[in-house]
């Protein structure tokens, strides 16, 4: 084979295997999934409120509600228009578009609307500080003519907004469902109360609307069972102040309650006040069920309270006769 044979066989191959290669990276684009739009995402109804008034502050939003539940992405011309107002990583008007069918649905009766119309809505939403704002709905048609006159009919309402809405043209903005908050979990009340401690943590000051303690065969100082301590964390959020009480010997205090020895371990709810009031739990009273479920009662207005003359205290324990239990 001559010299320039072999040149030309060398191109040749050369440019095969480049035809390949870009055959190979057109296909993979091909194959791999668009990016959604930050010009004019597509966004689900419950996440509406997170870009009128989260998302781009102090921009007007423009929302477009869309008709086409099948539709994947803003229309072309809107993201066109949105184009316009953004310089930058920096948005003037912050475009958005809803899913169309329910998401579109639910987010036209907000604004007053029985459906979504053929083409689409069209909303101008501007938001102020405190959560309020006013909407302007486009008069125009989003169905007739061609992409760009759509384009030019919206840009010029855009800028409308931009100069200023009068007041008889705007409305109220509609509220929509803010996003799911988690909760924050607040820290578990629980003690062992003694002769000390019991009218300050769960009769007074420094005690919460409703006391929950468990009484315990026992003298104080051995501290709360495990399954007590597990229905505090359960219900931390609520505002109750859990313990629990050495009761062994408290002939007394447990007297005041309705109980005696022979109760024992019961559980005890205490609402304190100018008229004090209880409600008890006793038989199988530190098992998980039944305690969780005594407490749903009283959170729920199911426990029935029996009222205290006055609210007992607890004997010292150098008072009490330990030999005997």
């Amino acid at each position: 084979m001559g010299g320039n044979t072999r040149v030309v066989v060398m191109l040749l191959v050369g440019a095969v295997l480049a035809q390949d290669d870009n055959d190979v990276k057109a296909a993979a684009a091909k194959e791999a999934p668009k990016k959604p739009s930050t010009l004019a995402p597509l966004v689900p109804y419950l996440k509406v409120w997170e870009h009128i008034h989260s998302k781009d502050q102090g921009a007007p939003k423009m929302l477009l509600l869309l008709d086409d539940e099948d539709a994947a992405e803003a229309p072309s011309w809107f993201s066109t228009v949105a184009m316009k107002y953004k310089e930058g990583r920096k948005k003037s008007v912050a475009f958005v578009a809803v899913k169309g069918g329910k998401d579109a649905k639910n987010a036209a009766t907000r604004f007053g609307l029985l459906e979504v119309p053929a083409g689409g809505a069209l909303f101008a939403c501007v938001p102020s500080a405190d959560g309020s704002g006013y909407s302007q709905m486009f008069d125009g048609s989003l169905e007739s003519g061609g992409a760009g006159s759509r384009a030019r009919a919206v840009k010029a309402f855009v800028d409308g907004v931009l100069e200023g809405v009068p007041e008889e043209e705007r409305a109220a903005l509609p509220a929509f469902p803010e996003p799911t908050r988690p909760r924050k979990a607040a820290a578990v009340t629980l003690d062992e109360f003694t002769h000390e401690t019991l009218p300050l943590r769960c009769y007074g000051v420094q005690a919460k609307p409703l006391c929950v303690f468990a009484l315990l065969p026992a003298f104080a100082g051995e501290g709360c069972p495990a399954s007590v301590t597990a229905l505090a964390k359960r219900f931390a959020n609520d505002p109750i102040s859990f313990g629990c009480v050495g009761a062994a010997k408290q002939d007394a205090f447990l007297a005041a309650y309705g109980l005696d020895a022979a109760a024992l371990p019961a559980m005890v709810a205490v609402k304190a006040g100018k008229r004090p009031r209880f409600a008890k739990l006793e038989g199988n009273a530190l098992e998980e069920a039944p305690m969780a479920g005594f407490v749903d009662n009283l959170l729920g207005g199911g426990a029935t309270f029996k009222r205290l003359d006055e609210l007992p205290d607890l004997e010292a324990p150098y008072l009490l006769d330990k030999d005997e239990v």
